[in-house]
């Protein structure tokens, strides 16, 4: 498993209490129930090797869907809910290699009426030995 991976699934485990566990990772299908979370890789930049090591800066965004009656607030207490485990603990339990960075974006999308999806983007900073 690529340290990217080991990364996206330290994110679900540490998101595993939220949605009733449905927290899925680069899922295709349709959702059965709301609300619910899927994590995947946005992109991935690399300086180069130095000293060693490299550098990487991988975005990942964590797509969380909600319906509600009032549907820019329907995912609200999902998303404080994410960006609470996430601050507790930004190494994801993968030691000093891996880094949340404090830099966030969030964008909300309004499907219909009722359905809404708020995407976290995340910077994490890892460093990866050859």
């Amino acid at each position: 498993m690529s340290i990217r991976e080991s990364i996206l699934s330290a994110m679900v485990v540490t998101l595993s209490s939220l949605c009733g566990g449905r927290i899925y990772r680069s899922r295709k299908e349709q959702l059965p129930t709301l609300p619910a979370i899927v994590i995947r890789p946005e992109s991935e930049s690399d300086d180069g090797e130095t000293l060693g090591s490299r550098d990487i800066n991988l975005i990942v965004a964590v797509d969380i869907y909600a319906r509600g009656e009032i549907p820019d607030q329907a995912a609200d207490s999902v998303l404080e809910s994410a960006l609470s485990l996430i601050d507790s603990d930004a190494t994801l339990g993968m030691g000093s290699d891996v880094q949340i960075m404090p830099t966030r974006q969030i964008e909300w999308s309004i499907d219909n009426y009722d359905d809404v999806s708020a995407t976290l983007r995340l910077q994490i900073f890892y460093r990866k030995f050859p």
